[in-house]
């Protein structure tokens, strides 16, 4: 029987999407040091502008995928990338600390909103075969957002301000605003979703367990993602370094794409466990010989590697076990996710105050290995994702 050909537009387009969204998200990351100095903040205290971002994906994502479930998927996701707009534009002309502070918070409630519906969507375009790759092909977006996004915005960012990254994270995002209205096509809301409550969803017996790695183990991925700027400073890079050590890593990330859509519709399992030791051995090395330069390096291109399959793999695990119910368990899977974001940013910031810049890895490797810990028992105990 001929398959229906791949609806290509609409998939590259929801992965442009994604990478306005995911650089949104990270370029701070990049852009520390000189946003903490420009805004007459620590470092520690800039990094809340993560944690304040996923505070609020942790808390909006799942009861706007409930919410909205019954809504247009194409309207939503337009209006999505017209927050993500308007929280970029605050930011550019953002005049202190507490002004950015509220354009990030805006912008978390945005990035919820997106990604309980973002996953759905792309599942609709294919039949149930193909939704790995589909999901792939869409995540590729934050591959490339780590690949390009985040080290240009630390690149423009370090020569014109940074200010003059959010400016152009705000024009992309106008562009992909109009391109979503006129191109997506018409995709209807889920009227199952609504009828199903959320503890309903959580109780599936194969979903607890991934909600549970998901915010396990991105506590330990953030703790590192967060403050990946002063890592490499204490390791000897100067602040213009830093952008080829980010590409190096987006470059990780990006060339796991191919792999990561074979595996997520053929050996889950396997992969979500490589996947996590990946980021396991970047977070040994960086204990072990953190103040070395290759080290530190080093680290990072293998967190790019763990990161480049690792949400792949979540979000297909996500649409897996709960096919009836896509927008809430996104939405739910969303949450965790940023919870790890939240929380892995807040425990850095207190790691970092109390401990100093050494106390980062090892946390990070106990809070990655009891995720992954949590994954594979649960995943033994109900069968999840056998292969």
């Amino acid at each position: 029987m001929e398959r229906n050909p791949w609806p290509w537009p609409s998939l590259l387009l929801l992965s442009s999407a994604v990478f306005v969204s995911v650089t949104t998200e990270l370029v701070p990351t990049g852009l520390l040091l000189g946003m903490s100095r420009d805004l007459g903040v620590s470092p520690s205290r800039l990094g809340l502008l993560v944690t304040g971002y996923a505070a609020m994906v942790a808390l909006f994502a799942a009861p706007l995928g409930t919410l909205t479930a019954r809504l247009p998927r194409r309207e939503l996701l337009v209006a999505a990338l017209a927050a993500y707009t308007a929280s970029n534009a605050v930011m550019l002309v953002a005049p202190n600390y507490p002004v950015a502070f509220g354009a990030r918070l805006l912008g978390g409630i945005t990035h919820g909103l997106f990604w309980a519906v973002v996953g759905g969507f792309a599942a609709r375009l294919v039949s149930p075969d193909r939704v790995g790759r589909a999901v792939t092909v869409v995540s590729a977006g934050g591959g490339m957002a780590v690949l390009i996004g985040v080290p240009a915005g630390t690149s423009l960012g370090t020569a014109l301000g940074w200010r003059a990254a959010f400016g152009l994270l705000t024009a992309v995002a106008v562009g992909l605003t109009l391109l979503a209205w006129r191109l997506l096509p018409q995709v209807p809301g889920s009227t199952a979703a609504v009828r199903t409550p959320m503890r309903a969803v959580l109780r599936l017996p194969s979903f607890p367990p991934v909600v549970a790695m998901t915010a396990v183990t991105m506590l330990g991925a953030y703790l590192m993602i967060t403050y990946t700027a002063p890592l490499l400073h204490r390791a000897g890079l100067a602040e213009t370094q830093l952008a080829p050590v980010l590409l190096a890593n987006g470059l990780a990330g990006t060339l796991m794409l191919p792999v990561a859509g074979w595996v997520a519709d053929r050996r889950l399992r396997i992969g979500v466990v490589a996947a996590g030791g990946l980021l396991l051995a970047g977070l040994v090395l960086l204990w072990w010989q953190g103040t070395a330069m290759w080290a530190a390096i080093t680290a990072v291109v293998l967190f790019g590697f763990g990161m480049g399959l690792l949400p792949i793999f979540m979000q297909a695990l996500t649409l897996r076990v709960a096919p009836e119910h896509t927008e809430q368990a996104s939405g739910i899977n969303a949450s965790a996710y940023n919870v790890g974001v939240a929380g892995g940013a807040l425990i850095g910031a207190f790691a970092l105050d109390t401990w100093g810049l050494g106390g980062i890895a090892p946390l990070g490797v106990l809070l990655v290995a009891a995720g992954m810990a949590v994954y594979v028992v649960g995943s033994r105990r109900t069968g999840l994702a056998a292969g």
